[in-house]
This record gives C-alpha cells, sequence and structure tokens, in this order.
C-alpha cells in the first residue's frame, strides 16, 4: 500500500505550492492504525508512507525545521506511529522522499537543478528519517532527475551506509521497466508509474554502464483518480483494479496501490470496501466472471483512437469502454480534433448514447457508423461534460465512431456507450 498524506490533503491539490502555513494540517481523527490494519486485512506485505511531498511539509518533526507536523494542527510524528504500527502488525514499513519542493525551492522547479543549500537539506533529512526510525524497508527518492549523478549517488550511499538492507528506488515515472533511466540511477528497484511491465513480462536482469544488475520492478497507481483524497474522487471498480493487480504481478512486478486517507486521518470506508472487494477477486478469480455485466453494448468491445496522449497505456482508447468512470482516453497533448472507434464484433442494434468526459473541452461532436469504407453521420451535438445523453433511430453497425471535430484541448472521454431500449 502506497500512503499519500499530508499538506496535499487538506489543500486539496496533488502537486502543492507549498504556500500554506503548517496549521492547514489538521486531521481531527488521525488514525495510523487503521492504514496499516487495512492494508495487512488486504493481504498487503509492505506499506510506503509520503513523509515529505511536493510542498515540503514533513509527517515527523525534523530538528531545526519549521515546516512539520512539529508546527502543525495536528503534532503527531506520523512517521513514528506509522513504523510502529507495521511492527505490531507485521507489515515492513518504506518512506517516500520528494526531492520537487515547492517550499524549499521557491516553487515548482521541475527542471531546475537542486542547489547546495536545498541538497544540505536533502541529506540530513534522509539521515534523520534512517538514524530516528530503524527498520525502513524501502525508501522512495522522487523527482531524482533534478539531481546530478553524483548527488544521486550521495543519497544512495547514505541511505544504505545507514541501513544496508533498505532498498532505495529512485521513481523514473512513466517507463515500463525495459531499460535502466540514467537519470534515476543508482536504484535497487525499477519501477512504472502508472505503467505496468510489458505483456511478456519483467526481466529483472538488466546491463547498465557495462555491468550486469538485478532489478526487481514495482508498479506504483492510485485506488482512485489522484494521489492524495479529494472530495467525491470515487474509488476505480473491480474490473479496473483487478487488471492493474494482473498486470503488474502477473507480469512479473510488485503492486504498490495507492490509498489515500482523507482529512479525518482515515481511509474512507468506500477505499476500504473497495480493497476487500479487489482480496477477494484476487483470491478467487472466478468471482470476477460473476459480476453483473453492464448495460452497455460498447462495454469491453475493441477500441482504437486517432492519438493517446504520450503514446502512454494509461490513457489507452479501451479505457472508454471499461465499466469505470475513474478512466479515460485521452487523446494527444494539444489536440483539438479526435475521434474514438469502437468495433461491436458483429452488427448490433441501438437507439441511445451516453458519453462521459472528463473535464470540459470538447465544444462540437458526431456519432458515426460505418457501412462499407463510408462514415454516416446518425447524430452530433456540441459540448459534453459530466454527460451527454442521445436517442436517435434505432440503428445496426458494427463499427461506431465518436468524432470530435472541436475541442478546446486534448479531448479525455471517461465511457462511451451505446444503448439499446428495453422491448
Amino acid at each position: 500500500m502506497f500512503v499519500h498524506f499530508g499538506m496535499s490533503t487538506f489543500e486539496g491539490i496533488d502537486i502543492s505550492q507549498g504556500k500554506s502555513p503548517s496549521t492547514t494540517y489538521a486531521p481531527t481523527q488521525l488514525d495510523v492504525r487503521q492504514w496499516v490494519r487495512t492494508a495487512k486485512r488486504a493481504g498487503m506485505k509492505y506499506m510506503v508512507l509520503t513523509a515529505k511531498h511536493v510542498p515540503g511539509h514533513c509527517l515527523w518533526p525534523s530538528e531545526g525545521y519549521d515546516y512539520s507536523v512539529a508546527t502543525s494542527g495536528n503534532r503527531t510524528d506520523v512517521v513514528a506511529e506509522f513504523i510502529r504500527a507495521c511492527k505490531e502488525e507485521g507489515i515492513k514499513p518504506g518512506l517516500y522522499y520528494c526531492v520537487l519542493d515547492s517550499r524549499n525551492e521557491g516553487g515548482l522547479r521541475w527542471h531546475e537543478p537542486v542547489g547546495d543549500d536545498y541538497f544540505r537539506l536533502i541529506k540530513r533529512q534522509l539521515a534523520e528519517l534512517h538514524t530516528r526510525y530503524p527498520g525502513i524497508c524501502e525508501q522512495w527518492i522522487d523527482v531524482p532527475g533534478k539531481l546530478s549523478l553524483q548527488q544521486r549517488q550521495e543519497l544512495y550511499s547514505l541511505v544504505k551506509g545507514l541501513n544496508p538492507e533498505c532498498l532505495v528506488l529512485m521513481n523514473a515515472a512513466f517507463v515500463n521497466g525495459v531499460d535502466v533511466q540514467p537519470g534515476s540511477w543508482p536504484t535497487d528497484l525499477l519501477d512504472g508509474e502508472r505503467t505496468p511491465p510489458p505483456p511478456e513480462g519483467h526481466n529483472p536482469v538488466k546491463a547498465f554502464g557495462g555491468k550486469t544488475y538485478y532489478l526487481p520492478m514495482e508498479v506504483c497507481d492510485t485506488i482512485c483518480g489522484n494521489w492524495f483524497w479529494t472530495p467525491g474522487d470515487r474509488p476505480k471498480t473491480v474490473r479496473t483494479l483487478y487488471k492493474l493487480y494482473s498486470e503488474s504481478v502477473g507480469r512479473g512486478a510488485n503492486l504498490l496501490l495507492n490509498v489515500p486517507p482523507d482529512k479525518t486521518g482515515r481511509i474512507p470506508q468506500d477505499y476500504v470496501d473497495a480493497l476487500m472487494e479487489l482480496k477477494r477477486v484476487i483470491d478467487d478469480p472466478a468471482l470476477l466472471g460473476q459480476l453483473p455485466r453492464p448495460k452497455s453494448l460498447s462495454f469491453g468491445c475493441r477500441a482504437t483512437a486517432s492519438s493517446v496522449w504520450g503514446r502512454h497505456p494509461l490513457w489507452t482508447a479501451e479505457n472508454a469502454v471499461d465499466d469505470d468512470p475513474c478512466t479515460f482516453w485521452k487523446a494527444q497533448e494539444g489536440a483539438k480534433q479526435a475521434w474514438l472507434k469502437v468495433d461491436l464484433g458483429k452488427p448490433t442494434t441501438f437507439d441511445r448514447a451516453r458519453i462521459i468526459e472528463s473535464g470540459n473541452r470538447v465544444r462540437k461532436f458526431q456519432l458515426q457508423a460505418k457501412s462499407g469504407d463510408v462514415w454516416t453521420t446518425f447524430a452530433a451535438g456540441t459540448t459534453i461534460g459530466k454527460r451527454a445523453a442521445l436517442r436517435f433511430e434505432p440503428l445496426t453497425a458494427r463499427q461506431v465512431r465518436l468524432n470530435i471535430q472541436q475541442a478546446t484541448d486534448s479531448p479525455m472521454i471517461c465511457q462511451f456507450e451505446l444503448l439499446a431500449s428495453k422491448e
């Protein structure tokens, strides 16, 4: 279990500017043991907590540092509570530390090198974590591309010197683990942020710099849409979560699934329920086939698109025809026109369509059916937004296309459903 919790939880944004006062962080019913017990019930073996994320606020009282739980609305040493609860429940604890720091760097400086003063703080805080809190099994270092090779080597050696058994992961972000990324070296693990290994599976034996290394892979993704809790961010469906699990574990990687606590400091019940449902399906995959099938005729059909943002598997066309409104197809960056095509497998009769968009970017669209080599428009609209519901005369077709003629930016379609009225 990945646990994203901290200042961003209370600001309601994943990537923060770090301008909120420390007292903004103020969980009212903080229950770290609930997190750990939930992970154990779900069958998880280790957890990673965001000790410091982008806003620079620390979940432990870092010595000589005034932006931490020590000056916040709740002064609990969350890291200490986390380590203690993990030990009690037999879960291995890991910590996350972000190099990108909008407070200590004076803004979101994604591509600027880390300065000497801030690097000294990074080293001091990592040393503090691995001295004060023994037993850390994994150390995440996020956005390591801001560091020079020498700086990354210093941090790696620092952690390994204090805690030789700890695995250090330098996050390479949206990659599939096939190649070692130079900007994330040295590392003990390869990772895929929202990216599973290739279909042939992860090969942990990697050549890099003229040597061969054993580098297992960890995939990280989140149970909902965002990394930190935000109001209304629902859990993904069990079908989506099991697909994520099977494409990670089934291809030879670990899955680090993020389950964010809310402002009270507890994991919401709907996330707990989704985790338990996922565990039941993992324990007995046959249960997946017993889930109610969505009414959409396009559910699970082959879907293709004019483009995919960054050619990334997170936003492929098939996300628009699954049963999960949390997933979506996203066209290439800056696209103002795009299309999404669905093959129903055989001629099928339908008389309704429902489209759900993430955001509100579409300004003009058509629904088209293919006859021979010709696409014929049978319905049209302007905006989609949260939902566009269209009715039309019954139509029989095998291939159907959502043709977006005008958008303010890359279209993002959560659901594209074709439906037939009951007789």
